[in-house]
C-alpha cells in the first residue's frame, strides 16, 4: 500500500475514484430510466464498485503531515498577532551578535544566497501549500459528500423499487378489476338471457293455462251433459221396467183371455 502514498499512486486513486463515481451515476440513470437487460443491473455494479473503492480507501496510508508552523510560525493558524509575525521574520533575518553558532549560521545563509526575497518567496510557497492543504481537506469533504450521495442514491433506488412494486400491484389490481368487470358483464348477459327464457316460459305457461281453462270448461260441460244423459238413462230404465211390467201384465191378460176364448170355443163345439 506504500504505492498509494506516491504521486503515481495518488494519480491511480484519482482515476479509480472518477471511474467508480461514473459507474455509480450511470447506474442511477439506468435505474431511473428503467432500462432493461444488462443495463438494468448497472446500479448494482455501481454500488459494488463504490463498495470496493471505499474498501480500498481503508488501506490507503494517510498523508504525512509536516509541522511547518514550528519552523515558520508565519504559516501557523494559531498566530493572530501580525506584529509578532513580523518580529519573528525580522529576528530570523537579522541573526547576529557574537555567538559563534549564530555567526556560522549567518555565514552559511549568505553563502547559500538566502536573502529576504528568497525567504519571502519561500513564505509565499508555504502559503500556497497551506491553501493546497485546505483544498485537500475540501477533497475529504467531497469524498464524504460522495459517500452521503451514495447512501442517498441507495435510498432513492429502494424508493424507486418500492414505487415500481406499487405500480405493479396497481396494474395487477386493475387487471383483476377488468377481469371482474368482464365476469360481471357475462353474468349480466346470462341474467338477461335467463330473463328472456323466463318471459318465454311465462308466455307458454299462460297459453297452457288458457288451454287448460278451456279444457276444464269443456270437461265441465261434458260432465254436465253426461250427468244429464245418465239421469235420462236412469229415467229410461225406470220407464223400460214399467213397460216390461205392463207388457208382462198384458201377456198374462192375453193368456187368460186366450184360455177364456179357448174354453168358449170348446163349449160351443161341444154344443154343436
Amino acid at each position: 500500500m506504500e504505492f498509494f502514498a506516491t504521486k503515481r499512486g495518488r494519480d491511480v486513486l484519482n482515476i479509480i475514484f472518477s471511474v467508480g463515481a461514473s459507474i455509480v451515476i450511470f447506474g442511477a440513470l439506468a435505474k431511473i430510466e428503467h432500462w432493461g437487460g444488462i443495463l438494468g443491473h448497472a446500479l448494482e455494479a455501481g454500488m459494488i464498485t463504490e463498495t470496493l473503492v471505499f474498501l480500498l480507501m481503508a488501506f490507503v496510508p494517510p498523508e504525512k503531515q509536516y509541522h511547518w508552523d514550528r519552523l515558520f510560525p508565519a504559516v501557523s493558524d494559531e498566530i493572530e498577532d501580525e506584529a509578532l509575525v513580523q518580529n519573528t521574520q525580522l529576528a530570523s533575518l537579522t541573526i547576529g551578535g557574537g555567538h559563534p553558532v549564530l555567526n556560522e549560521m549567518e555565514r552559511m545563509m549568505q553563502e547559500a544566497e538566502i536573502t529576504p526575497d528568497a525567504l519571502k518567496r519561500l513564505s509565499d510557497q508555504f502559503q500556497r501549500l497551506g491553501t493546497t492543504v485546505s483544498q485537500l481537506a475540501d477533497v475529504s469533504q467531497v469524498i464524504q459528500a460522495t459517500q452521503d450521495y451514495g447512501s442517498r442514491l441507495q435510498q432513492a433506488s429502494e424508493a424507486l423499487l418500492a414505487m415500481r412494486q406499487a405500480y405493479a400491484e396497481a396494474a395487477q389490481a386493475a387487471t383483476q378489476f377488468s377481469q371482474a368487470s368482464e365476469a360481471t358483464r357475462n353474468f349480466h348477459e346470462q341474467i338477461q338471457t335467463m330473463t328472456k327464457n323466463l318471459s318465454s316460459l311465462n308466455a307458454i305457461y299462460e297459453l297452457e293455462l288458457q288451454d287448460t281453462h278451456h279444457h276444464l270448461k269443456v270437461m265441465n260441460q261434458f260432465y254436465t251433459q253426461l250427468a244429464s244423459a245418465s239421469q235420462n238413462l236412469q229415467n229410461s230404465l225406470e220407464d223400460t221396467q214399467k213397460t216390461q211390467e205392463q207388457v208382462a201384465l198384458l201377456a198374462r191378460n192375453l193368456t187368460q183371455l186366450n184360455k177364456v176364448y179357448g174354453n168358449m170355443l170348446s163349449a160351443l163345439q161341444i154344443k154343436a
